[in-house]
């Protein structure tokens, strides 16, 4: 391999994670003037950077150094993280998330019942509420009903005695 193989493999990185510089910088202790000598070639990459640019972003030491294989280690922490990127989790949803994962199948399923039942239960209270609002709409109904026909009866009398 050339000299300024790692370098360049260390700006595709860079850019692969759309990060610039200093933010490539900061998270292996190195100041973006370092960044930018390591990725023209001027400046050799360090054992220690290695390491350090491996562990904090995930990356494959063969990937790196030789270019052979995947750029990034799938592990279960790399998987869990994309997916609270995907799907924007926030810190809570995330433990909550961590949490269940960690259960066993059967522990998931008991917690899964008792959700269900929950919803079972609320929907059956909205059911049960709506049918006490379409009672009392009858029943005002039959009242607004009755108060008219009040109103026809006592002004039919008098209606007669003008007429009349």
């Amino acid at each position: 391999m050339e000299k300024n193989f790692i370098n360049e493999q260390i700006k595709t990185l860079r850019k692969s994670l759309k990060l610039n510089q200093m933010e490539f910088g900061e998270r292996i202790g190195l100041k973006q003037g370092a960044i930018s000598k390591i990725e023209q070639g001027g400046s050799a990459v360090t054992e220690q950077n290695i390491k350090l640019i491996c562990e904090k972003f995930n990356v494959r030491r063969e990937w790196l150094t030789e270019g052979t294989g995947e750029m990034l280690q799938v592990t279960e922490d790399t998987l869990f993280s994309a997916f609270a990127r995907r799907y924007q989790l926030t810190k809570a949803e995330q433990n909550v998330a961590r949490y269940l994962l960690q259960l066993s199948t059967e522990e998931r399923q008991s917690i899964l019942q008792h959700i269900l039942s929950i919803a079972d239960a609320a929907r059956s209270a909205s059911e049960s509420a709506s049918t006490i609002d379409e009672k009392v709409e009858a029943y005002r109904k039959e009242l607004e009903e009755e108060e008219k026909g009040k109103e026809r009866s006592s002004a039919s009398p008098d209606a007669r005695e003008e007429s009349a």
